[in-house]
């Protein structure tokens, strides 16, 4: 089970990678905070492969503050954060 720092925020309690695909499974309707985020082939149309989720919530403050202690980690690095919401009818991902 997540700590829930507040009922905006939850911090994942064992992080590992996941594929774009099982985050968006895993995280839809969330912000995610994702580090070691691996980049995507040239042409293959994804963002990204995949990474670490570390935080998950609504977007707040919070969350935002903890994309940048992430960021501060060199170890985390590249950190990114996204909304995984529809970005239209046929659902997708938005970069919140």
């Amino acid at each position: 089970m997540d700590k829930e720092i507040s009922k905006d925020l939850f911090e994942v309690e064992n992080p590992v990678y996941l594929s774009l695909e099982d985050m968006i499974k895993k995280y839809f309707g969330y912000m995610v905070v994702i580090t070691n985020k691996q980049p995507s082939e040239s042409g293959s149309g994804k963002l990204f492969n995949g990474g670490i989720v570390r935080y998950y919530g609504k977007r707040s403050k919070e969350l935002i503050d903890k994309w940048g202690d992430c960021s501060e980690i060199a170890e985390y690095d590249p950190v990114t954060i996204i909304g995984v919401y529809p970005s239209n009818s046929l659902g997708g991902l938005y970069l919140g």
